[in-house]
């Protein structure tokens, strides 16, 4: 099933970083090996552009206790971070050009520094998952069915639209978004506007 696919963009010679941090800290689907994310390029991720940093082998521990920074220049929701020192020495820069994929586990640390150059780097993001896990902090999730038979059904079944920005397709974003909203910002103390 796909859980999510979003674009994720940094605009040349911005200042903005996505912190050390793991995926499932805040989707409400606990520590689970059913996902994976998929991070196509499409255009040069370097280090100078703010490609993504891994700490090797950090998908086999446990959800970490992470801090909410709400940092203006943090791209991620509540600027979450990680409660771990990570040294620098322990971060692997995963380089990678258009057409090429990077996969990572929902456990991994990651995160990326600034665009320093004068391109955007922008990459599609699609996030996989098998139909046995499930939201366990809201009332309900949504994912499309990409192959096989979902014999679980711990998702809503999300569609394919039946036009380019149809009405109802539109309606059914808003109604995602907001669902994942509410399991993403539980217990934040502010939002970032991002997520309400």
């Amino acid at each position: 099933m796909i859980y999510a696919a979003e674009f994720f963009i940094k605009e040349p010679n911005t200042t903005q970083i996505v912190s050390m941090h793991q995926d499932l800290t805040y989707w409400g689907l606990g520590a689970v090996d059913g996902l994976v994310t998929a991070w196509l390029s499409l255009s040069p991720a370097t280090p100078a552009s703010g490609c993504m940093d891994f700490v090797k082998g950090s998908h086999k521990n446990a959800i970490l206790p992470h801090t909410d920074t709400f940092d203006q220049n943090n791209l991620l929701s509540r600027g979450q971070e990680v409660a771990v020192d990570v040294a620098e020495a322990d971060k692997q820069a995963i380089e990678i050009h258009p057409g090429q994929i990077s996969l990572h586990h929902g456990q991994t640390i990651h995160g990326s520094g600034p665009n320093t150059t004068n391109d955007r780097r922008i990459a599609a993001v699609i996030r996989y998952c098998t139909p046995q896990i499930g939201q366990k902090s809201g009332a309900t999730d949504y994912a499309s069915l990409v192959r096989g038979t979902d014999r679980y059904n711990n998702f809503t079944h999300v569609p394919a639209p039946a036009a380019l920005f149809d009405a109802p397709s539109l309606g059914l974003y808003q109604q995602i978004r907001d669902a994942q909203a509410r399991v993403m910002m539980k217990g934040a103390q502010k939002s970032t506007g991002l997520y309400n």
